[in-house]
């Protein structure tokens, strides 16, 4: 059955290459993608233990080291004396960090308070100094059902660490029976555009456990909003899915690309808190 497939396979590459067509150049990359996945799976041990067993700390880890590179350490780069000494370079590109959070009913309370706090240890990580120099502000949007769309607090220079993530953890939980995906974009939209530092590097980080209800009654859904967001805006778009019921397509629209490094998707709200765990023991510089 393998062999039927790699000759499929084979046979349909064969086609791609010979084709000029746009749409056959566009899906030329997904077939070499499925030849490669139809050559790994003639090379595995389908008894091997490791293939047939989910393990949680090495995904915990490969979660934490990418949030790690392509998050903190991409977006907040800080410079060190020969001595290994922090130096605080304040003529880096100032950052406006934008903060989506899912409310609706599915979450639940219990994992609402869990969200809260996966929000305030990932605040909690980045640098005080940031926030006193107005190196870095921070904004909040939580999101479930049209109505329960709320800005939650601005950016603004008076704000330290401690601040917002005191106005984190006393988010209120909305609970709305559906999730306004798109029409929480168009916020942020509206956010960044009238609300953000002209010279500041715009960052978003939407987290979310399940699948808009607006896609139909906006147009284009979530596809235009998050176009505007990172090529109108420049934002530079992350996604985080948690739970079993996420979207993963959707959240693959939304975010920035590449896709591996703007789109994290954990088990539960517990497991990306060991993930911020592993940052903070994981991070290359001392805050």
């Amino acid at each position: 059955m393998k062999a039927v497939l790699l000759c499929l396979v084979l046979s349909f590459s064969t086609l791609v290459l010979v084709s000029e067509s746009a749409t056959t150049r566009l899906t030329y990359s997904r077939w070499i993608n499925l030849l490669r996945y139809a050559h790994s799976s003639l090379q595995r041990d389908p008894t091997a233990v490791e293939d047939r067993q989910y393990n949680r700390t090495d995904h915990v880890q490969l979660i934490a080291d990418s949030i790690l590179k392509h998050f903190f350490n991409d977006i907040f780069t800080p410079s060190f004396t020969e001595d290994g000494e922090l130096v605080h370079n304040y003529d880096r590109v100032p950052v406006d960090f934008l903060i989506m959070l899912d409310s609706s009913a599915s979450i639940g309370s219990e994992n609402f308070l869990k969200a809260l706090q996966v929000l305030s240890t990932w605040i909690d990580i980045l640098d005080e100094e940031d926030f006193s120099s107005d190196q870095l502000r921070v904004s909040m949007v939580s999101f479930s059902e049209p109505d329960q769309v709320i800005h939650e607090f601005a950016f603004s220079p008076a704000l330290n660490k401690s601040s917002v993530i005191s106005y984190i953890n006393s988010t209120e939980y909305h609970a709305g029976s559906s999730t306004s995906t798109a029409q929480a974009l168009w916020l942020a939209d509206t956010i960044f555009s009238k609300h953000a530092r002209p010279d500041a590097a715009k960052v978003m980080l939407m987290a979310t456990d399940g699948w808009s209800h607006d896609v139909l009654e906006l147009p284009f859904g979530v596809l235009w909003p998050a176009v505007r967001l990172r090529k109108l805006h420049g934002v530079q778009v992350f996604t985080l899915g948690i739970g079993d019921k996420i979207n993963h397509n959707e959240l693959e629209a939304i975010c920035s690309k590449p896709t591996a490094n703007h789109l994290f998707e954990v088990d539960d709200y517990d497991m990306m808190l060991e993930v911020l765990e592993k940052v903070k023991e994981n991070q290359i510089f001392p805050f």
